[in-house]
């Protein structure tokens, strides 16, 4: 009695060409960050900072450059695999669809697919938490180290306790709307004009905003959002909701050039593989692959973080 797995593999074939996309650069970090494929180890990724000098004149002497940085991207392997076990089957589907004693290769189609799918979108959740709350010093999320820890290490970053931001020991309904204001207000000129600046919060911080523009009768703003994305009213800025930093109380604001996601993978059907094993009558799972992110031009980051 086994799984009739020849849907699993034309359903994981058919969809491999979002799975990469949905594992590695979707999710919520899809809505700010960049994306890189075919990382093996580690990279280098450069980037270029220095504005041009206007001189008056003619035949003036060469004045002003740019300066060339390097940000290293390093991933880190991680596995899910799990197995099946088909006659547990047997009891979970109702006469009409699965009758005793049948073979379990009658197990219905979109039973399967809602199974990679249930399994794919946990992973990419997971991932998505991994980006932002990574720690290769300990805890469950120690495969790489995420945002939130590079940009903890890195003087470079504006820091919001020391920015004129609100000195907050909770955010709540009667604080929150002041609190990003001021971290847009603390961003660079040249950050915080830019069309794809963002400010990028927990979802309970997300909740809260929402609830406090209510409250207020703001109804000149706009309370409705786009899965997540919340154009700020009276400003280009459009506030965000991570999972990742969800129960974190820490907000922070960038252009998501700055902030880099990789991956392994350059082959899509590489993603994901489910097969059937006979001797031990189960089926099994396998998703294999590499991830990490870093940061760049960390001064033109903004973060928050309750005293």
């Amino acid at each position: 009695m086994a799984y009739n797995l020849e849907n699993f593999s034309d359903y994981i074939s058919r969809e491999n060409e979002v799975l990469t996309a949905t594992l590695f650069a979707g999710g919520d970090v899809a809505k700010f960050a960049r994306y890189m494929s075919g990382v093996k180890g580690s990279t280098e990724v450069p980037h270029f900072s220095g504005g041009a000098t206007i001189q008056s004149g003619s035949c003036a002497t060469p004045s002003g450059g740019s300066t060339g940085e390097l940000v290293t991207l390093t991933v880190k392997n991680f596995t899910v695999y799990e197995e099946f076990c088909q006659d547990d089957l047997q009891n979970k589907f109702p006469n009409t669809v699965l009758a005793p004693g049948s073979n379990n290769a009658e197990t219905p189609k979109e039973w399967e697919e809602a199974l990679v799918d249930t399994k794919l979108s946990s992973i990419a959740e997971q991932l998505d938490e991994l980006y932002w709350q990574g720690d290769t010093a300990g805890g469950v999320n120690n495969l790489f180290d995420g945002f939130l820890k590079q940009i903890d290490a890195s003087s470079d970053v504006i820091d919001g306790n020391t920015a004129g931001i609100t000195v907050a020991t909770g955010i709540n309904k009667s604080n929150v709307i002041s609190i990003v204001e001021d971290v847009r207000s603390a961003a660079p000129a040249k950050v915080k004009r830019k069309k794809e600046f963002s400010i990028l919060v927990g979802d309970d911080v997300f909740d809260l905003y929402i609830q406090a523009l209510k409250d207020a009768n703001l109804y000149h703003y706009t309370p409705e959002h786009d899965e997540g994305v919340l154009r700020i009213g009276g400003s280009g800025a459009m506030l965000k909701r991570q999972i990742g930093l969800d129960g974190t109380n820490r907000i922070v604001a960038s252009v998501g050039e700055n902030f880099i996601v990789g991956s392994d993978l350059e082959n899509e059907s590489e993603v994901a593989d489910m097969w059937y094993d006979k001797t031990s009558d189960k089926t099994y799972l396998r998703v294999k692959a590499k991830s990490g992110v870093t940061i760049q031009n960390a001064g033109e980051i903004v973060e928050f973080t309750l005293v």
